[in-house]
């Protein structure tokens, strides 16, 4: 099976824009936006590592801890955030004992005295999946302050009353905005000895937004979109950067599900970004690959004869097929690269029992690995076909496998055409060129059918009903008009089970 680190896509555009965007001196909140699949992490991870000459980053991932309330949500974040600048940046921000005081106090505190706050504890078992591992700042503290333990047995009992205080306040005052307690303080402070050491901006992505619960959406964008002009009139624990992935259409779709349709998203979303949201948008870049993706996926035994490495014109085919969904943000990069193992049950097709029985049932069944069912698949195809007949949707993925221009190469059309001929001409063994007119369509195929293999080569298709003495009006059909009726023939049929 393929994968990313074998098949490399190439973002060098994107990268270039994307740093442009990021430069810009007043550009303090970022909306990264695209559809789920596409890589975006990958590519921040990329960029993180490839642009640090004027930005150092963190990156937190909320949905990792989706599952808390949430009021919690925040103090997992704040926490999240305090591990990984210990765990990255320790060597870089001098930490004093001072700094972890009321830090240790409370987990010390809050281990010894579950019930007064359970959160901050969860807390602690959520960081192997939010962060640094714990063990990690478990080791800053003790390089800090000496031994953990011994710290624990000095804490006095009137300390103990005020880490009882400083907890129930902030149980208080769950879902404030506002806040900026000593923790938030605290990661504030740290965020800026970086920034002075190396003389670099700070970059803050929060990654996976609208995977979350709405609450959490719409909580975490008030909260890191809000300024603290007492404090250092910037984002939210000073970064100067900080950057919202998501899908902006499943934002919007989430927020109009949540408010209704007449609440106006873009009055509401505008203040979540400082100039224009980012549109990470890689899918030419991906089509570019798609050949080699393709190549890459396995098929069963009983199915080489239309594997892609060794039968070039299934390959043509299925490749304009797949760049016309990836054009239709209906297919993308991660979709591609885990899926599974093609099979196709024996079909009894043209008289006998065969794996796959023809080309387009072929191609039928290695689409809907894609999506994991027919009932998907159909709705994409449907869409496929409106799209391809509206004025705004382009796509450039070889014309000459799906369109007119035939001489023998339009091969979707031919694939197709087993399934729009009767019976008695789609099983005619003939290499004349044969007509056949179709009503649905009000066009006439001129085609011709390989006597040894019965595969259906399709010619040209002329307006109306053809006659040896009319003039031949070149016809255009929606290819995908023509795919979506096959489909649904060949589901009646049984034939996709």
């Amino acid at each position: 099976m393929s994968s990313e680190k074998t098949i490399k896509i190439e973002t060098s555009e994107i990268l270039n824009h994307f740093k442009k965007h990021l430069e810009i001196e007043n550009n303090k909140r970022i909306l990264f936006s695209g559809p789920f699949g596409t890589g975006k992490s990958t590519f921040l991870n990329e960029f993180s590592e490839k642009e640090t000459e004027n930005f150092f980053y963190l990156k937190i991932f909320p949905v990792n801890y989706s599952v808390s309330a949430n009021e919690d949500v925040f103090d997992l974040i704040k926490f999240d955030i305090l591990f990984q600048l210990i765990g990255n940046y320790y060597d870089q921000i001098d930490l004093e004992k001072e700094d972890f005081t009321l830090l240790i106090k409370s987990q010390i505190f809050i281990m010894e005295h579950l019930k007064f706050m359970p959160l901050l504890y969860a807390i602690l078992g959520f960081s192997e999946k939010i962060g640094t591992p714990i063990v990690d700042f478990i080791k800053a503290l003790e390089r800090t302050v000496g031994n953990f333990k011994k710290f624990s047995n000095d804490i006095r009992i009137d300390e103990e009353r005020d880490i009882k205080t400083f907890l129930k306040l902030i149980e208080e005052r769950k879902g404030s905005t506002y806040e900026m307690d000593a923790v938030s303080g605290l990661i504030f402070d740290l965020v800026e000895r970086i920034k002075n050491r190396n003389k670099k901006k700070s970059v803050l992505i929060i990654d996976d937004l609208d995977r979350l619960d709405p609450e959490h959406i719409f909580r975490l964008f008030n909260i890191f979109s809000a300024h603290y002009n007492e404090i250092n009139g910037n984002n939210k624990f000073g970064f100067d950067k900080v950057v919202f992935v998501c899908d902006i259409e499943n934002i919007r779709k989430i927020f109009h599900h949540r408010y209704g349709l007449d609440v106006d998203f873009s009055g509401y979303i505008d203040k979540f970004y400082s100039i224009s949201p980012f549109d990470f948008d890689n899918r030419s870049y991906l089509k570019a690959k798609i050949g080699k993706l393709l190549c890459n996926i396995q098929f069963d035994s009983s199915l080489n004869y239309y594997r892609f490495d060794a039968n070039e014109g299934f390959l043509n085919c299925t490749k304009a097929v797949i760049q016309a969904l990836i054009d239709s943000r209906q297919l993308n990069l991660r979709m591609l690269l885990t899926c599974p193992i093609l099979n196709v049950p024996d079909l009894y097709f043209g008289g006998r029992q065969s794996p796959g029985g023809t080309p387009i049932l072929v191609l039928f069944y290695f689409l809907k690995n894609f999506y994991g069912s027919f009932e998907i698949l159909h709705s994409k195809l449907k869409t496929l076909k409106e799209l391809f007949s509206s004025e705004t949707f382009r796509s450039d993925h070889g014309d000459k496998y799906v369109r007119k221009d035939f001489h023998d190469s339009n091969l979707l059309l031919s694939f197709c055409l087993t399934f729009l001929l009767p019976d008695d001409l789609a099983n005619k063994k003939s290499e004349e060129i044969e007509y056949y007119y179709s009503i649905n369509y009000d066009c006439t195929f001129h085609y011709s059918i390989d006597k040894y293999s019965n595969i259906k080569n399709l010619h040209e298709i002329s307006k109306g009903e053809y006659s040896v003495l009319s003039t031949i009006e070149v016809y255009e059909l929606n290819p995908y008009l023509i795919l979506f009726d096959v489909f649904i023939i060949c589901k009646k049929r049984g034939l996709l089970k």
